[in-house]
């Protein structure tokens, strides 16, 4: 452990202060008891939590089969966090690769949800290991980045897609066809 990150009893930080500058540039925001900047740091690393978006998925497939089994998880609490956690991967995928549809706008409390669920997971940990690890303190990062994104007003999703479908006109507006079409446009309105 690198031992990243300063206690502050209910709260963990893993803020550089050392770093006045950028903390009084963006401010610093607590996310269910850890402190960062805001905006995250990892907040434009779209392939990054999508990744961990998938890991999330996959340790829960992998984890609450057996937590099912042995009673300390009800099957329909298991389904509901299994179907919360595959909303999150189908936004990431559609905002990643415009693969599939994003998910309901419906399930952004949900998702919200389970991501601060998340998040007090990590704080804990980060409270009880003294600090953040250089995994835990990424983990931290992506999944904090994946909430900020579900902030009111916040649509990535929506704004992917616009901003797919500008370059596709863009580029369709730039190839040879469309530029000898629009000159004989050009040249019929003279």
């Amino acid at each position: 452990m690198t031992g990243r990150g300063i206690n502050l009893g209910n709260v963990v930080s893993f803020a550089d202060y050392r770093a006045g500058a950028q903390a009084s540039a963006v401010g610093l925001r607590i996310w269910q008891g850890i402190e960062t900047f805001d905006p995250p740091n990892r907040v434009h690393d779209h392939a990054d939590l999508l990744a961990m978006a998938e890991r999330m998925l996959a340790v829960r497939e992998k984890r609450f089969p057996a937590l099912v089994t042995a009673g300390k998880m009800s099957a329909d609490q298991a389904e509901a966090e299994l179907a919360t956690f595959s909303a999150i991967v189908a936004d990431w995928r559609f905002i990643c690769t415009g693969e599939g549809e994003a998910a309901p706008l419906g399930s952004l409390i949900q998702r919200a949800d389970a991501l601060d669920a998340s998040l007090r997971t990590i704080a804990d940990i980060a409270r009880d290991e003294g600090g953040f690890s250089d995994a835990l303190a990424d983990q931290a990062e992506c999944v904090i980045a994946l909430r900020w994104h579900l902030e009111p007003g916040r649509r990535t999703a929506a704004l992917s897609q616009l901003a797919r479908e500008i370059r596709a006109k863009s580029r369709s507006a730039n190839s040879p066809t469309d530029q000898a079409h629009n000159h004989q446009e050009a040249n019929h309105a003279v």
